[in-house]
């Protein structure tokens, strides 16, 4: 096999609470992660030579080892000690929006990891993969499988959970953005007066209408732009069960029951910001 395409998923963070921090300076979290239909597309090429190349359609994408998908492959081959003998270059066509919490460039990690692991037929297992990805980042041993998922530690303690209902997202995401070690410094700094209650969001996850009004991110209070409040705004306006930033931001999601509202919500807020309607994608992603 020298050729493979394979898509890249974007998540969502349905809870996210920050439960403390460890003495190496990394934050404990608790969150509960979801796939979404929406996904950057990667086509892997196998040839003659030797390196790494990256290809990317949108401007500003890191194309060297500053993108993750060079640390993808890099770990897998680090992992597996082998040498691959020939060029690797990825092709990268964009959809998940950067800096919008929404796992993109960890998304293209596990993408790759999971390509490399086809292409040169190492037989890895969904574990083993995941070790690679904690080479790389907190969201990237779960975007290997994608799905629902309960996050602990700093990412790295999965549990799956059962897939939520199926459900009408829209998203929105405002063009200004905040970097997610300064969303960490806010936090430490102000914390959040709404602590969260992962026993009530547990027992909503089975019902849409609960769900929504069981949203959680301890960000928001602390670190959210004024565009994040005006979006989540919008939605609610529009009908929705619930809104909430996802992640450090600034992405906004909103769950619906019905595509139309998902889809008059997107279009109601075309002005201030870039929105798109997407459905749940309940199931495991990378790896099926």
């Amino acid at each position: 096999m020298n050729e493979l395409k394979i898509r890249a998923y974007a998540k969502l963070n349905l809870y996210l609470d920050i439960t403390g921090k460890r003495p190496d300076g990394y934050h404990e979290l608790k969150t509960v992660m979801q796939t979404i239909d929406l996904y950057d597309e990667l086509e892997f090429t196998l040839s003659e030579g030797s390196g790494i190349e990256i290809l990317c359609d949108k401007q500003g994408v890191p194309t060297d080892e500053n993108n993750l998908i060079y640390d993808g492959i890099m770990s897998v081959i680090s992992y597996a000690y082998f040498q691959p003998g020939c060029k690797i270059t990825v092709r990268l066509k964009k959809n998940i929006p950067s800096q919008a919490g929404m796992g993109g460039g960890s998304s293209d990690c596990a993408a790759a990891i999971a390509a490399m692991n086809k292409l040169f037929r190492l037989e890895m297992s969904a574990d083993e993969m995941r070790e690679c990805g904690k080479m790389c980042g907190a969201d990237v041993p779960f975007l290997i499988c994608g799905g629902t998922a309960l996050c602990e530690g700093i990412g790295e303690k999965i549990t799956q959970l059962e897939p939520v209902n199926d459900m009408y997202i829209a998203v929105l995401k405002p063009s200004e953005a905040i970097s997610t070690p300064q969303a960490y410094k806010l936090f430490d700094e102000k914390g959040t007066e709404n602590a969260g209650d992962y026993d009530a969001f547990e027992k909503a996850l089975k019902d849409n209408v609960q769900l929504g009004r069981n949203l959680y991110n301890a960000f928001t209070d602390s670190c959210a732009i004024k565009a994040v409040d005006d979006a989540i705004e919008i939605l609610d306006i529009c009908g929705a069960y619930g809104a909430e930033m996802t992640g450090s931001g600034s992405a906004v999601f909103g769950i619906f029951d019905s595509k139309e509202k998902a889809e008059k919500a997107v279009e109601r807020a075309s002005t201030p910001f870039g929105g798109v309607y997407v459905p749940v994608n309940c199931g495991n992603t990378i790896i099926k």
